[in-house]
């Protein structure tokens, strides 16, 4: 839970459905030999019932003044740990573990960079979201850039939108809840995971209209057009209108068919790009 102040809540919009907490429990795939980190746990109202099913909860909550209601009123469960920081500097287990959370929503896409982009990710995460942001990281009705980066490891599925009065406050947004679960076998090797991130960085963040152009420099335009008729897209197309399956057969070919100089060009593309959101946020916050 985030907040403004002493005693000024923001972006957390609890459940207050109890019947609602429990169906969503069933539909994840959470088991009594599992670890569960529960991100935002407020004043426990998902911990309890999910302290029922499952090994061990670590219940994560930013806020001291919710987090010390937590601990009263999860007093006497002797599987919850509630731990009194921020998610986002908080340091995930070594073993496995699984997540369930109602996450705050001006938090989503920080929230998933820090469980999904880590050396240390879930097996498994079942999370409460905007339903705007569900999309973006399903990849519709377009891949994003972060669609890209989870689908060669995890399946994300909308399971269900969620009625907004089951809420306090009741949120401005629609509700989803999402299952996002580790492929068994990913689609990218893990060795290689550096390269496609950095591939996938440079064709779709150099502001190019067309996907001949964004990746010109690294395919000729025989290769690049041999590729759109092998792989059934077009010259054209904006690099997110691309579907992954298909950028997964263009990083195989540019890994195994691409002369080493023009590798190159593509290298050090996700780093480049984490510096310049970082200055960014710098001159943001300096603004402000």
């Amino acid at each position: 839970m985030w907040r403004i102040g002493r005693h000024v809540p923001y972006s957390q919009n609890f459940i207050d459905n109890p019947k609602l907490i429990s169906k969503l429990l069933k539909e994840s795939g959470i088991s009594s030999s599992d670890t569960v980190i529960e991100i935002g746990a407020g004043n426990g109202n998902i911990t309890k019932p999910l302290s029922k099913i499952c090994k061990k909860v670590l219940a994560v909550e930013i806020d001291y003044y919710l987090y010390r209601n937590l601990v009263l009123n999860i007093a006497g469960i002797t599987n919850v740990l509630c731990i009194n920081t921020d998610i986002l500097d908080f340091e995930f287990p070594s073993y496995s573990y699984k997540v369930f959370s109602n996450i705050p929503f001006n938090y989503t896409s920080r929230i998933i960079n820090k469980l999904f982009l880590s050396d240390r990710p879930p097996e498994a995460a079942y999370l409460i979201m905007q339903k705007e942001a569900a999309e973006k990281f399903a990849g519709i009705p377009r891949e994003s850039q972060l669609s890209l980066f989870l689908k060669p490891f995890f399946t994300i599925k909308i399971i269900e939108t969620l009625n907004k009065r089951n809420f306090k406050p009741v949120p401005g947004v629609k509700i989803v809840f999402v299952k996002i679960e580790k492929l068994k076998l990913p689609t990218v090797s893990p060795e290689l995971y550096w390269a496609y991130r950095d591939f996938i960085v440079y064709a779709t963040s150099k502001w190019k209209p067309a996907i001949k152009c964004s990746l010109k420099k690294v395919f000729t335009y025989k290769q690049i057009k041999h590729l759109s008729k092998d792989l059934d897209f077009n010259l054209n197309a904006a690099p997110m209108d691309i579907h992954c399956n298909k950028w997964l057969s263009l990083f195989n070919y540019f890994w195994l068919k691409v002369a080493e100089n023009k590798k190159l060009f593509v290298f050090g593309s996700y780093n480049k790009q984490l510096s310049a959101q970082k200055k960014l946020k710098k001159v943001f916050k300096i603004r402000l």
